[in-house]
This record gives structure tokens, C-alpha cells and sequence, in this order.
């Protein structure tokens, strides 16, 4: 098993089915996106149709299916749409993750992308963050070029 870094196929079909709804968390109409943590033995890729259960993380102070993300907005520049989230922080935890899976749990909780951490990162009775890369044409962490 293994956590490959990518946008999930399915994904790619629905945003030109019109299934996620991208608009900012103030619009009362927006899907709320989780980001769910995973160990090492997850078996998570482009192939990935939904969120899983199998070999996501378990900790002291994580809850199973993760924690919202803040949807800040879709930006467009250099011909590129893009998206960005705010910074989670998943507080007081003791928590070991190897990746992700950002999903969409207002849509039958599809998948959205996985995410590989590069290596086992962990935290002990502290705080566990996911940082987002600058939101722009060419790093954000979900864009259409």
C-alpha cells in the first residue's frame, strides 16, 4: 500500500459535471471540504473515489474524518484558476500521518485530491499543521491550467 500524490481522477470528472461547489465558506450555498489524515499503509492515489476509513489516522485529540477547511476563494492568474484554503491546524493531538485526502463531504464525501506528506510526520500532546503552499497560478494546491 501506498499514499501517490495526486488529483483524484473522479474529481476531474465532476468539477465539469458541476458537482463541487467551490464558492467561498461565507456563500450559504458552498460545499464543506474536510481534509482527513492518513498512515503510512493507506492505499491512496488518483484512483481514490471517496473518502476512506482504512488506515486513517488514530490519535488522542483526532477525530476520525478530519476537520473542515476554510475555502478562501477561487483566484485566476497566468491562465490558470486555482484554489486556496486556510492553514489546519488540528490542536492538542498526538497523531502520527504519512498523508492526506481532501474531500468533499457535502457531496457523498467524493474525493478531491491526495496528498503525500514525503515521510511520517507526527505530533505529541501539541499541534499538527497543515500548511498550504502560497495560493498562485503555479503552486496552489488545486488549480486548472
Amino acid at each position: 500500500m501506498a499514499i501517490t500524490q495526486a488529483m483524484c481522477t473522479s474529481f476531474k470528472a465532476e468539477v465539469l459535471l458541476g458537482v463541487h461547489d467551490f464558492r467561498p465558506d461565507a456563500s450559504a450555498t458552498s460545499d464543506v471540504f474536510k481534509l482527513a489524515l492518513y498512515s503510512a499503509g493507506a492505499a491512496l492515489s488518483a484512483g481514490t473515489t471517496a473518502y476512506v476509513t482504512d488506515s486513517e489516522s488514530v490519535g488522542t485529540g483526532y477525530t476520525a474524518g478530519g476537520s473542515a477547511l476554510t475555502n478562501l476563494g477561487v483566484t485566476t492568474g497566468d491562465s490558470t484558476g486555482f484554489l486556496d484554503f486556510s492553514d489546519l491546524t488540528f490542536s492538542t493531538v498526538t497523531v502520527n500521518a504519512a498523508g492526506c485526502l481532501i474531500y468533499n463531504s457535502s457531496q457523498s464525501n467524493k474525493a478531491v485530491c491526495v496528498l503525500d506528506f514525503g515521510g511520517n510526520k507526527s505530533s505529541s500532546s501539541g499541534t499538527f499543521t497543515i500548511q498550504f503552499p502560497t495560493a498562485a497560478s503555479s503552486t496552489a494546491i488545486i488549480r486548472i491550467s
